[in-house]
């Protein structure tokens, strides 16, 4: 099945890949400032809502996305730069944290938008592992500064809830929520 992505993450592009879909990218430009008082479930789900209506309706189904971290009911998004992605992981380190995302299928004037949530626990962190992992890994594009499926990996003790959640796109949610806007 053809399916537009509208998000420029290869993370989502590659888990929808993997479940079988045929993906076009179509990254849709919304100003992604969360407002003033809004928590984070809210948040990724007006933001998810947001990016498919902005890629506009057509014959083929729309996925869209916004994931967050959140700890402590704060969000962490993507660091602007190094020494916030640092400061970030520093406050990770030791805690468990929720990872949110919001995902909206539209397709034929239907619209469908659920809410994942996923908890993450990461072991303590050394200032040199967390050194070593920002010289080694790309993390400005990544929520919260890190990639779980990636040189992160070892920095997570345990994962209640979907793995691909966290990754940035929980796929069975996403592919029900799919089927139920393709059925007539």
């Amino acid at each position: 099945m053809q399916v537009i992505l509208a998000s420029k993450s290869p993370r989502r592009r590659l888990l929808l890949q993997a479940a079988g879909l045929a993906v076009e990218v179509r990254p849709s430009h919304i100003d992604e400032t969360l407002l003033t008082d809004e928590d984070v479930p809210s948040a990724v789900q007006r933001l998810a809502i947001a990016k498919a209506a902005a890629t506009g309706p057509g014959d083929v189904p729309v996925i869209a996305a916004d994931t967050l971290v959140a700890l402590d009911g704060s969000p962490l998004g993507q660091p602007a730069n190094l020494q916030e992605a640092r400061d970030m992981l520093i406050a990770l380190s030791g805690s468990t944290h929720q990872v949110y995302t919001g995902v909206c299928v539209a397709h034929r004037g239907q619209s469908l938008h659920q809410l994942m949530c996923s908890e993450v626990c990461f072991y303590p962190l050394s200032e040199h592992q967390i050194d070593t992992y920002l010289q080694h890994n790309e993390v400005l594009d990544k929520a919260g500064a890190y990639e779980i499926q990636g040189g992160a990996a070892s920095f997570v003790r345990a994962v209640n809830g979907p793995l691909d959640n966290v990754i940035g796109l929980p796929v069975r949610l996403t592919l029900s929520m799919l089927k139920e806007v393709n059925t007539p």
